[in-house]
């Protein structure tokens, strides 16, 4: 009796303990999430982050912290969270499009780093047209202007970028090729060292985005952006398209986890993300931040992905070379 008593007891200890198991798997997060962004904070990519991390306690239950890793326009970050940085779902990476793309497919042999097979994308919610923009007193006043100063003076036309192989760095080839010119290219380590050089006059373009037109509208101006349409958060400001330039490019922000993170743990991310971007409040935020809401789940951004690398696959293996 004593014996059946025992293993009656282990049994329902085993039940038990099974059920508190399922349960602890259903209260994910029930502690703060750390968000990785790669840049330098005040960046685009860190201003977003911080503006997500409000709203998680409100929809995700936890607190958000947002963690700055800096080195390679956020690529060494990147390739450390893909190798090691804990599946678990408590460690995040804020990833932008199409810069993953460009460090994923144009790596030269032989060195290592992160595939786009070793994230898993959570969601996208913002997507800002890329542009060009100049201080208040250039001499440019359109892009037409630059244009033609940069025909009549080959590789004298000086732009920041965010780095090589960067999405920066994919428009300005996009232009250059469209324009038929040579632009002299000046990589920054992030938004912020790119906006500090353009109004210290150590450039005289700045390759960036409909966020600082935002942001900067007194200290800079812009000439066009890469939308298919004219942005809302700037309506005077022409596309390429517009201008006879067929360009068009975007730079989205969002979330990735390493692949293998559990599939329950990455829906409740994908749910709380979702929730976040839908929030009147957030959006309001957003567009104080000049960074237009234009939320794309996982499925959606796996397809905005396949188009960017069909459309643009001269410049990814011309990076490559």
């Amino acid at each position: 009796m004593y014996t059946k008593r025992l293993v009656m007891a282990a049994g329902l200890a085993c039940i038990a303990a099974l059920g508190l198991g399922q349960q602890a798997a259903a209260e994910f997060p029930d502690k703060p999430i750390t968000l990785i962004v790669g840049t330098s904070a005040g960046g685009g990519a860190d201003r977003f982050a911080r503006a997500v991390a409000q709203y998680a306690p409100k929809h995700l239950g936890v607190e958000m912290v947002v963690i700055n890793k800096t080195g390679g326009g956020g690529q060494v970050a990147l390739n450390d969270f893909a190798a090691s940085g804990g599946k678990d779902g408590y460690t995040v990476f804020t990833a932008l499009v199409p810069h993953i793309i460009y460090w994923s497919q144009t790596r030269p042999e032989g060195q290592s780093g992160f595939t786009l097979d070793d994230l898993v994308h959570i969601a996208q919610p913002v997507r800002v047209p890329s542009g060009f923009m100049v201080p208040a007193d250039s001499q440019f006043q359109t892009f037409d202007q630059l244009v033609a100063f940069a025909k009549e003076n080959p590789g004298k036309l000086t732009m920041g970028m965010n780095g090589e192989r960067s999405g920066g760095h994919g428009l300005v080839r996009m232009v250059e090729q469209a324009a038929d010119l040579d632009i002299a290219e000046i990589a920054y380590g992030g938004g912020s060292k790119q906006v500090k050089g353009v109004l210290s006059n150590e450039v005289a373009v700045l390759n960036t985005n409909v966020m600082h037109a935002v942001q900067y509208k007194d200290e800079l101006r812009a000439l066009a952006f890469a939308g298919e349409e004219r942005s809302s958060l700037a309506p005077d400001t022409p596309t390429l398209q517009e201008l006879g330039y067929d360009v068009t490019d975007y730079v989205t922000r969002g979330f990735v986890v390493p692949s293998g993170t559990p599939d329950d743990v990455v829906a409740k991310l994908r749910e709380g993300m979702k929730a976040i971007s839908q929030d009147a409040d957030f959006q309001a935020d957003l567009a104080a931040l000049g960074l237009p809401a234009d939320y794309m789940d996982h499925e959606q951004t796996a397809a905005y992905i396949d188009r960017f690398l069909d459309a643009n696959a001269w410049l990814l293996q011309e990076f490559k070379q």
